[in-house]
């Protein structure tokens, strides 16, 4: 019974804290744009890295570039500080052995013609911190990549090993912004790497119910089976609390400010808080909606080893709760992130009058973290 509290309550925690479902794409997402279309400076449609192995997997896509060259980097700095590792035509896919895995690469792609683009792998694979991820990478609308190395998400930090926290601080953060509650804080109080500063955006601060810390009745919805329908409401919170908004807006205001040079953000599981903070900035930035919800439900890979093993607890300690009813809680669902957009449209109409009016932003609010995260 010990156990199953446990894991119910951390799965409780976890609201604000299995394969993924279909994605669903609704509502006006996007941000309004410039009547003429811009032309995109860097030529790549697609660009990934995958650590695979010993080694990484760097695939790319590109239009009348010519020869591909990539230099390998510990910072997403510029080509002339990596060294070459391989090299491609316009389309194609490489494999790159020989780096310590200890580091986190960055590789630079230099087209014949064109501007080049930086890419990574998003993951930080760090045991402790399993949702540590970058929320760079991203192509938007029109053609500009969300630059890496400069925006993070994560889950809960207080569980940090020495050497992941040595790792984190080798990111280069100048701040590390907590959206949980006053309640999680005090429990489970975050390390912070170094040179960072802490920032406290309680996103729930304002709401009433299981959000807000009532864990007795986050508890019961999660065995009664209702985790679906209490996430749901959780995310629509996440638009309509003033707490939400006041939070969401200022770590915005703290991205745009002129000494904020590596930012991470996080929650307990890094999925449903720290998920719709994903949304609204890539979002804002001008990614797409489909991709926007691809990395959403990512938190489900990230958190997969995490997750079964809470799983297998819960069949060891004998339990009746039915293993979905848990599950339920501890992975994100389109269903959920679907009802904070569903909110926005609802209460705002748009996106665009969501960031204006619920979050108090400018239009020189928007240009500046454009022009400070998106690629030329």
């Amino acid at each position: 019974m010990n156990i199953l509290r446990k894991l119910i309550g951390a799965a409780a925690l976890a609201l604000a804290v299995s394969a993924p479902a279909p994605l669903i794409a609704r509502g006006k997402a996007q941000l309004t744009r410039p009547a003429a279309a811009r032309v995109a400076a860097v030529p790549f449609t697609a660009a990934s890295v995958t650590r695979a192995g010993d080694g990484y997997r760097i695939e790319w896509t590109g239009q009348n570039v010519g020869t591909v060259r990539v230099f390998a980097s510990e910072r997403p700095g510029p080509v002339s500080t990596g060294k070459p590792v391989a090299e491609g035509l316009g389309t194609a896919a490489v494999t790159v052995d020989g780096l310590a895995l200890d580091r986190r690469w960055f590789f630079t792609l230099v087209p014949a013609k064109g501007d080049p683009l930086v890419v990574a792998d998003r993951g930080l694979h760090l045991a402790t911190v399993p949702n540590l991820r970058d929320i760079g990478g991203y192509r938007t609308s029109d053609g500009r990549w969300v630059k890496m190395g400069l925006i993070y998400r994560s889950d809960q930090l207080n569980r940090l090993s020495d050497a992941d926290l040595a790792a984190m601080g080798k990111l280069g953060l100048t701040t590390i912004a907590d959206l949980r509650t006053v309640a999680e804080r005090t429990r489970e109080p975050d390390r912070v790497a170094a040179g960072a500063e802490p920032l406290v955006l309680d996103i729930a601060k304002d709401s009433q119910g299981s959000l807000g810390g009532d864990m007795r009745g986050a508890m019961a919805a999660i065995a009664s089976g209702h985790a679906a329908e209490m996430l749901v409401g959780a995310n629509r919170e996440f638009v309509s609390l003033p707490s939400a908004r006041a939070g969401y807006r200022d770590l915005l205001h703290k991205l745009e400010a002129p000494g904020t040079n590596g930012l991470l953000y996080h929650c307990t599981a890094g999925k449903d808080r720290t998920g719709w903070a994903s949304a609204v900035i890539l979002t804002l930035l001008g990614v797409p909606r489909e991709t926007v919800l691809r990395d959403y439900m990512l938190s489900n890979t990230y958190l997969r080893a995490k997750n079964d093993a809470a799983l297998a607890a819960l069949a060891k300690s004998g339990s009746p709760m039915k293993p979905a009813y848990l599950e339920a809680a501890m992975t994100v669902r389109p269903d959920y992130i679907q009802a904070a957009f569903d909110e926005v449209e609802h209460r705002y109409g748009s996106f665009d009058n969501y960031i204006r009016q619920g979050l108090g932003l400018t239009d020189a609010d928007v240009a500046a973290l454009r022009a400070r995260y998106l690629s030329k």
